[in-house]
């Protein structure tokens, strides 16, 4: 098989050309190796339909500009060619080595679900999936024919080259190639919903949240923890991804005995900072593509809706294992929320553990840089319409208001 630098050179060069799904895959094969796509097995005729379909999407509403196009190709082509290696190692794999009762992470966007997510990882009982391996997860970690140093330094220079490693991007998202890594990019080359938060691609989009590409997604991430976990480590997997609250069906359909955990925070704050952040993405490809102050509303109009429907799935499902973290206990004893939230899953946090999230706290910057400057206003919105549409939300789970100026 080629060297993975080989396989991924084509990620690392500036493009000009169109995006036709089936000159795109011709590329990944060329430089893999390998032509199976996964057949029945791994969905693929779906999966073919929805790369098409963001195809349309960057050469037309996505609006890229020059150095989105070269971007976006690397994103593509960093996507299938993982694919085609993915797909050839999983056959081979023992299948034995179950995925038992992972803990899984999610709630608002914005609302400290990296944070705590990285202050768990700090648990050397806890598994998680760094940036570079959810990208390249091909060798698997620990087996021969590259090491971490090599995939992670291939996967960071890839990073740079899509501007995610840009201080103005990680002041507000932390994107690393050795940081723990969420679900979405494990369910990235499903060539799914993700994806719809880096381009403005509406009919992709429709099609990636439709409930087969959803049920696809989770399937190929399942595949993607086994086949990561071939190092023959048993540990507990820990997860996480906001997405997970709007497919709660398909979260516990691939994870039946989930330990889920959902971070609740004031949506007069969230709104806000989540369309910065999508605004920040956005310009990586697009100068043009999206309107920030017709963003504002239609945000508040899809998450109200997620939070109304997460709520009443709950209600119909008392027998889920889900806790509610609050933000701004988290920000306040973030080590106290952690031995809460085990506790609440009957498990055990160690003093060396502790000892080991405080160090962590100690050397982690996220949330620590220059306060970034946003308001409702901005994105079309008053404190009004956050009422309105999450009040309910807000007094059902005692959700603090935080002052949104």
């Amino acid at each position: 098989m080629p060297m993975l630098g080989a396989v991924y050179a084509a990620a690392l060069k500036p493009y000009a050309g169109s995006f036709h799904a089936p000159e795109l895959m011709t590329q990944a094969e060329r430089a893999t190796g390998l032509s199976d796509w996964g057949g029945e097995r791994w969905a693929e005729q779906r999966f073919r339909a929805r790369l098409d379909a963001l195809c349309q999407g960057l050469e037309g509403e996505a609006r890229l500009h020059q150095t989105g196009r070269s971007r976006a190709h690397s994103r593509l082509h960093v996507l299938l060619c993982s694919r085609l290696r993915q797909v050839d190692h999983h056959r081979r794999l023992d299948h034995d080595a179950a995925i038992a009762a992972p803990l899984v992470g999610t709630g608002l966007p914005r609302a400290g679900t990296t944070f705590l997510h990285g202050l768990l990882a700090s648990d050397p009982d806890n598994r998680v999936a760094t940036a570079a391996q959810a990208a390249i997860p091909v060798p698997p970690p620990g087996q021969a024919g590259a090491n971490e140093a090599e995939r992670t330094g291939l996967y960071e220079s890839i990073l740079a080259f899509q501007g995610f490693t840009a201080p103005d991007v990680t002041a507000i998202h932390p994107y690393a190639a050795a940081a723990p890594e969420e679900c979405v990019f494990l369910q990235e080359a499903a060539c799914g919903m993700p994806l719809g938060a880096f381009y403005h691609a509406p009919a992709f989009a429709a099609l990636a949240g439709g409930p087969d590409a959803v049920a696809d997604s989770y399937a190929w991430q399942k595949g993607m923890m086994e086949s990561l976990q071939g190092d023959g480590a048993r540990r507990r997997w820990l997860l996480k991804a906001p997405s997970h609250i709007i497919q709660t069906e398909a979260l516990f359909a691939a994870f039946p005995d989930a330990l889920v955990f959902i971070n609740h925070r004031d949506p007069g704050k969230v709104i806000p900072s989540m369309a910065s952040l999508y605004m920040k993405l956005y310009s990586l490809a697009s100068d043009s593509s999206v309107d920030p102050l017709a963003l504002g509303p239609r945000l508040v109009a899809n998450w109200s809706g997620i939070l109304d429907r997460l709520d009443a799935w709950r209600e119909a499902h008392p027998e889920a294992r889900i806790v509610d973290v609050h933000y701004v206990d988290l920000i306040a004893d973030p080590i106290g929320t952690a031995r809460r939230l085990y506790e609440a899953f009957g498990l055990g946090l160690s003093a060396a553990t502790q000892s080991a999230m405080a160090a962590h706290l100690e050397a982690d910057r996220h949330g620590k840089g220059p306060a970034r400057r946003y308001a409702l206003a901005d994105f079309g919105l008053c404190e009004a319409d956050i009422e309105e549409a999450f009040g309910a939300y807000i007094e059902r789970h005692g959700v603090a208001r935080e002052a949104r100026a």
